[in-house]
């Protein structure tokens, strides 16, 4: 199976998940894109209603044209379930986000939501978080290029603007993502408190302490991981 196969294995338990009437965080990203159209497709067949809310402008066009609410999070109380892909999971269910640069906004509604859920394939699971993936910080446009040179003197990594088709990314925020290359494993918890009080960062790609279950699509089938 390729990539997406191996995500596509993941959706229906998942979906089992979502009640009627539940107000539901759905994240951004190349999974949830194709997690989208099932979804959908589920609630019509069930009959049943949800409210969606979104961690980005893509993710919420994508599931109003599949005729699903939107509400903004400022809108709603209680968020039941959050789900969301990852670009890694350690074995602690930490997580790196940020490939597609919704990280504060997935943050902000991953942490609201009474339970939050992750959908990956097999690839994305390493031993230690920036194993294989660049770290995304969303950081001001003002002082980035300060930020960089600090960073990557004070980490001794390779720090990068993320750039999309010739021309720096932004973020629905209006930031900039620096994507740092980690060179040798870091205790992550000290690394997003070092991150997070530079002035100029508004967050890291570090989800710490927030997965409550890991949906896994594998060759041999779907494997199911819970915080214990």
């Amino acid at each position: 199976m390729d990539m997406n196969e191996l995500k596509a294995l993941t959706f229906d338990d998942a979906i089992k998940q979502i009640e009627d009437g539940m107000i539901v965080g759905i994240g951004s990203g190349s999974t949830i894109e194709l997690l989208i159209p099932a979804l959908a497709k589920q609630l019509r067949n069930q009959q049943k209603h949800i409210t969606s809310v979104c961690t980005s402008k893509k993710t919420a066009m994508l599931v109003e044209n599949e005729g699903i609410p939107v509400m903004d999070v400022n809108e709603v109380e209680q968020i039941h379930l959050a789900i969301d892909g990852a670009d890694e999971v350690d074995p602690e269910l930490n997580l790196i986000k940020g490939g597609g640069g919704a990280l504060f906004r997935e943050k902000v509604i991953d942490a609201k939501a009474d339970r939050f859920i992750v959908l990956i394939d097999e690839s994305k699971q390493v031993e230690y978080l920036g194993a294989s993936f660049k770290l995304p910080v969303e950081v001001d446009q003002f002082n980035w290029i300060m930020l960089s040179k600090q960073l990557e003197k004070d980490l001794s990594s390779r720090v990068e603007r993320r750039m999309m088709d010739d021309e720096p990314f932004v973020t629905d925020n209006g930031n900039y993502i620096l994507d740092i290359q980690l060179e040798k494993p870091m205790n992550a918890y000290d690394l997003h408190e070092y991150l997070i009080h530079l002035v100029g960062v508004l967050e890291t790609g570090l989800f710490l302490d927030v997965t409550d279950q890991v949906i896994v699509g594998t060759q041999q089938g779907v494997k199911v991981l819970n915080r214990e």
